[in-house]
């Protein structure tokens, strides 16, 4: 590629205004690391149930207002509902209260505008990311590079990259998808870390566990 067309590209992926840069990316970095944060509230139980409940409406009603503000986060973010619906991942009560706050209150405000065929493209590949994410999490052995690309689902990205270098979505867009995956391997790596230092601050930690690290 040419300078002068790797120049084209980055006046067009940066001609948002700063503020509304900054608006969407934190919004998605949020959205992103909550939704890991309420899903390990109940899987892995290393946080609090009850902020789980609590968190999930609130992070609903967010997620819904986002989709509201451009037909591109309302594709992205309906495409991720989408996918973890389609995959059985709705799997508490709170993701459940999550859920039916995003559809009610994206039926009552009547606001969102989705783009139908990135929605279903961008749908079928997170669907995809979670096959193969469930197939990478039952394998022992797995090389760490095809792990890695497994756990961070890169399909999806790789769909909602095509979808913005052809001009459906603005660039901003991608690099909000971007941090939201940010945000949820940050949590999901936190995760990790208290796990294996058992450092459960909500749930007491097992007898035989305390035992063990004594």
């Amino acid at each position: 590629m040419s300078e002068t067309a790797l120049l084209s590209l980055a006046i067009v992926a940066f001609s948002f205004p700063l503020h509304e840069y900054l608006f969407y990316i934190i919004s998605f970095f949020v959205l992103g690391a909550g939704i890991k944060y309420i899903d390990d509230c109940f899987d892995e139980k290393v946080f609090s149930k009850r902020n789980g409940f609590v968190l999930a409406p609130l992070l609903g009603l967010f997620w819904a207002f986002i989709m509201a503000q451009h037909p591109a986060a309302a594709t992205i973010l309906g495409a991720i509902v989408l996918a973890v619906f389609f995959k059985g991942k709705i799997d508490n009560i709170a993701f459940t209260a999550g859920a039916l706050v995003i559809i009610v209150a994206l039926f009552l405000s009547g606001l969102a505008h989705f783009l139908w065929i990135p929605l279903i493209v961008i749908a079928l590949a997170g669907i995809l990311d979670e096959m193969a994410n469930d197939w990478a999490d039952k394998r022992t052995v797995l090389s760490k590079p095809v792990r890695w690309i497994f756990e961070y689902r890169f399909i999806m990205k790789l769909s909602v990259l095509f979808f913005a270098w052809i001009g459906v979505f603005p660039w901003l867009f991608f690099f909000a998808f971007l941090v939201w995956d940010i945000g949820y391997a940050l949590v999901y790596e936190y995760v990790k870390l208290a796990i294996h230092n058992r450092k459960f601050y909500y749930h007491p930690t097992p007898n035989n566990l305390l035992n063990d690290h004594r």
